[in-house]
């Protein structure tokens, strides 16, 4: 499916697909993220990552960031799933 084919039929662009997935970039540590050809990507002065995405829902545009602290022991997803866990535990 082409882009403007995924538009028409979802009213989005610019979605996460792993069959989008580029290349694989090293974040440090033995992590990896997907590189996806809507993505740019960035290392600041002080070593953060920054990855920055744009995405279509309907006529709205969605600027995503994230940022990756240099020397982080866990991606902002399992820093995540680790607040998940724990609340889950205490349930």
């Amino acid at each position: 499916m082409t882009d403007f084919e995924e538009y028409q039929t979802t009213g989005m662009l610019g979605s996460y697909k792993p069959s989008d997935v580029g290349e694989w970039r090293y974040m440090g540590g033995n992590k990896m993220f997907p590189g996806f050809k809507n993505t740019e990507y960035s290392k600041s002065v002080n070593g953060e990552s920054q990855i920055c995405r744009a995405m279509y829902i309907g006529s709205r545009l969605f600027r995503i960031r994230s940022v990756f602290e240099a020397g982080a022991k866990r991606t902002p997803t399992e820093s995540l799933f680790h607040v998940i866990d724990s609340d889950l535990k205490k349930v």
